[in-house]
């Protein structure tokens, strides 16, 4: 008997059981100061989508809650941006694995945004053409 349920009891093991896709999981703000941005995508997504902290900033220590939709799989990517202006970034977590998400350690201040040219004319006022004079 114990020969047929040692395969069994590994294939149970082994792979993580199919209930874990519809199971909440928890973003941690492991942080010392307040989360003003939460982003959490399926890995691979291009736009990261709406700020799902719209009721207003994360604590320090305080967790936000998500269910994946329905067949969305367990790989996220998840960005959290900091009151500091720092930001985190991780890519392809397993949340069906890690349950609760930590976001700290990692952060980094986002490099500023290009420089725009200075506006040459006063807006939307072209400049005549100035014929060159000889010196």
């Amino acid at each position: 008997m114990l020969h047929r349920t040692l395969p069994l009891l590994a294939a149970l093991l082994a792979a993580p059981p199919a209930f874990a896709q519809g199971e909440p999981f928890r973003i941690l703000n492991a942080s010392a100061a307040p989360a003003t941005e939460l982003y959490v995508v399926r890995s691979g997504t291009e736009a990261w989508g709406g700020n799902l902290l719209n009721r207003g900033p994360l604590a320090p220590g305080a967790q936000f809650g998500l269910r994946a939709p329905e067949g969305a799989g367990c790989l996220f990517d998840i960005r959290i941006v900091l009151q500091t202006g720092q930001e985190a970034l991780r890519r392809g977590v397993d949340v069906c694995k890690a349950r609760t998400v930590p976001m700290a350690g990692e952060f980094r201040t986002p490099p500023p945004p290009a420089a725009t040219p200075p506006q040459v004319g006063g807006g939307d006022r072209l400049i005549p053409a100035i014929p060159a004079t000889p010196r």
